[in-house]
């Protein structure tokens, strides 16, 4: 291990030295581990860019290799290997794509810095809080850069949509509010034999070791392994949320989380609930997430992150946005008049006569104040004609982004200290799901508390 230890060290020195006369045409070097679906589309959007070129790949699980060798990826005439280690040895790799199952990232990123080498990793950066923390010490401690996978902060109807929390429009923002229909459990399986052509040790890598089920391959699914949905698509909307209301680098002050197998009551309970409610509580905000949606009908998809003020509401998703004003509640509002001595009612002893066709209760909208004589605010909506779940621009100017930071050893948009804030929360809501209580953050040494 020391060897291997000085041999990274001494790669790293002589990288570092080649790369600073890396000149702005010249190609940056790259490798892909990880060669699965989403892997394939950064992959692709790496390739669009003529300055990068792919030499080698890593895979463990032939037949994920074979489904994700399209015609047009092996024109690239990559190498392939089974250890990413032997990618991490070569001196013509300038950078590393991780696009491997969650619990993967931490290691392959501590590693990829050591041998000197730059870094995108896809999002989540991990699925536990000591694998984030190890990362994000090991960015610290080195010159590489990282970026993550966390490609709507470069999406250009997420950058105009801040415009609009930054102007102050939605007044005093209170809530934050997540909503992400979805979940990835699945029912029980039994252990099955271990598919030729899968390294299940090497794939299970830092997890505990466990018989193989095909349905572990889903990782998402899995604590051991992802986060569900809780952490995937979580790490996404709460990027947004902290990017939106100023709070990068944030940690909630308290959290709570509950969960339950609803959709799939037979699920493996290795798995993450596939029904959840979240509540986050930062210094000057609430964040809440859960995977119920509720159905409107307005031109613009019911997910997606809501900023709610006491002047209106802004929702953005990967469609596009929409500034909704503040509705007024009508409250108790009257019907016809009652027939002649109809409802009249005492309450009690000493009590309040209530004449009939009385509102009987306060009067006006309660609880929604503070907007003072401000004007109300317009109502707008912006449908992007190129928005998508899967849309490919935004992901080509993330990578750009990438490539353009190894040349020029600038900070990517969305370096380590950023999808760190990004994953942390979903983090400390999957360890509140599964002790079944609320959890606060001890800031100093970096771990969760009791709240």
């Amino acid at each position: 291990m020391e060897s291997r230890r000085t041999f990274f060290k001494a790669s790293a020195a002589a990288l570092a030295a080649a790369r600073s006369a890396l000149a702005a045409n010249d190609k940056v070097q790259m490798a892909i581990i990880g060669a699965g679906t989403r892997g394939g589309r950064v992959f692709d959007s790496l390739a669009r860019h003529a300055d990068c070129h792919f030499l080698a790949a890593a895979e463990v699980n032939k037949a994920k290799l074979d489904s994700w060798m399209t015609p047009e990826r092996a024109n690239w005439k990559v190498q392939t290997y089974g250890d990413y280690r032997k990618i991490l040895d070569r001196k013509d790799i300038d950078a590393v794509l991780i696009a491997t199952p969650d619990h993967w990232h931490s290691q392959i990123t501590i590693d990829a810095i050591s041998a000197g080498k730059d870094v995108y990793v896809e999002k989540p950066v991990s699925n536990t809080i000591p694998r984030i923390n190890a990362m994000l010490d090991a960015c610290k401690n080195g010159k590489q850069v990282v970026q993550v996978g966390t490609h709507q902060r470069s999406w250009d109807h997420f950058i105009e949509a801040k415009k609009v929390i930054d102007a102050g429009t939605l007044g005093n923002i209170t809530h934050v509010v997540i909503v992400q229909p979805g979940s990835y459990a699945r029912p029980r399986e039994a252990e099955q034999p271990v598919p030729a052509g899968l390294d299940w040790d090497m794939w299970q890598g830092p997890a505990i070791k466990k018989a193989f089920k095909p349905s572990r391959l889903g990782f998402r699914a899995w604590y051991d392994y992802g986060g569900g949905l809780v952490a995937d698509w979580g790490a996404h909307h709460v990027d947004v949320g902290l990017w939106f209301m100023n709070a990068d680098g944030k940690a909630p002050i308290r959290t709570m989380a509950n969960g339950a197998f609803l959709s799939v009551p037979d699920a493996d309970p290795e798995q993450v609930p596939d029904t959840f409610s979240i509540s986050w509580q930062y210094d000057n905000f609430l964040m809440t997430f859960a995977n119920g949606e509720v159905y409107m009908a307005d031109g613009i998809e019911n997910w997606g992150v809501f900023f709610v003020g006491n002047r209106g509401s802004l929702q953005v998703n990967r469609q596009g946005w929409a500034v909704r004003p503040v509705v007024p509640h009508v409250i108790r509002k009257q019907g016809p008049a009652p027939q002649a001595g109809a409802g009249g009612v005492t309450l009690g002893a000493g009590g309040t006569a209530i004449a009939p066709g009385a509102a009987g209760g306060r009067s006006g909208r309660g609880g929604r104040g503070g907007r003072g004589n401000e004007p109300p605010i317009e109502a707008k909506m912006y449908i992007n004609p190129r928005g998508g779940v899967e849309e490919d621009y935004p992901l080509d100017v993330h990578t750009r982004n990438f490539l353009d930071c190894i040349k020029s050893r600038q900070k990517p948009v969305a370096g380590m200290e950023i999808g760190y804030s990004s994953a942390l929360p979903c983090l400390i809501a999957l360890e509140s799901l599964k002790q079944g209580k609320p959890l606060g953050w001890d800031a100093a040494n970096r771990t969760t508390k009791s709240a």
